[in-house]
């Protein structure tokens, strides 16, 4: 789905498995074929769209489900240099069966402006702190604080910053990596409080 030049690449939500969270890291990595309504805004289910591996773009959004505007909650600038989302979150490695992505760092990061609904949308509680890990207007990839990691981290992150787990693929495993089976393993949340009744959606321009 299209709209205003944005293209819908991808949902997460935690009222259905945990797709985005599994073993073999295979949604970010791997997959080829589209799982969900690639054009519905407003389900609650995890999505997976093509455009996630063959749309280039430099900018992102993420929305709510429950939001019928499609009003940002967070978008970028300059941030993926016009490759694909996949393109782009493959270029950090390959973290997946069991492999750490990082230890007390993050491995990239996009300057980000906060808007919407934004302060009552979890995964978005640190959105106005900073830390020794990451400044509040971020959104990075690939972190990790202490063993509480995130595969996109929204907001500030480290010792005062309720660590890394807020965003987008959480984890508090003790080790940032996929399919740890640990219940604070899911597909967004802040701090292990993870919302069921709507999802976020991701967008690229």
């Amino acid at each position: 789905m299209s709209n205003g030049g944005w293209t819908l690449i991808a949902r997460f939500s935690n009222a259905d498995g945990k797709n985005w969270m599994q073993y073999s890291g295979n949604w970010w990595y791997d997959r080829t074929t589209p799982y969900g309504s690639v054009t519905s805004t407003s389900d609650n289910y995890d999505m997976i769209s093509p455009a996630f591996w063959l749309v280039q773009g430099d900018y992102l959004k993420i929305t709510r489900s429950d939001g019928s505007s499609n009003t940002a909650l967070l978008y970028t600038r300059s941030c993926t240099g016009g490759r694909t989302f996949r393109s782009f979150m493959t270029s950090f490695g390959y973290f997946r069966y069991g492999t750490g992505w990082n230890s007390n760092a993050c491995r990239g990061s996009c300057y980000s402006y906060f808007g919407g609904s934004y302060s009552s949308t979890l995964g978005f509680g640190q959105a106005s702190c900073s830390s020794n890990l990451q400044s509040s207007n971020y959104l990075s990839f690939w972190c990790d604080w202490t063993g509480d990691a995130s595969v996109m981290m929204i907001g500030g992150g480290g010792s005062s910053c309720m660590r890394s787990d807020h965003g987008i693929g959480v984890t508090e495993d003790g080790s940032a990596v996929f399919g740890s089976g640990h219940p604070c393993s899911l597909d967004f949340g802040d701090n292990c409080n993870y919302p069921s009744s709507y999802s976020l959606n991701l967008w690229i321009k």
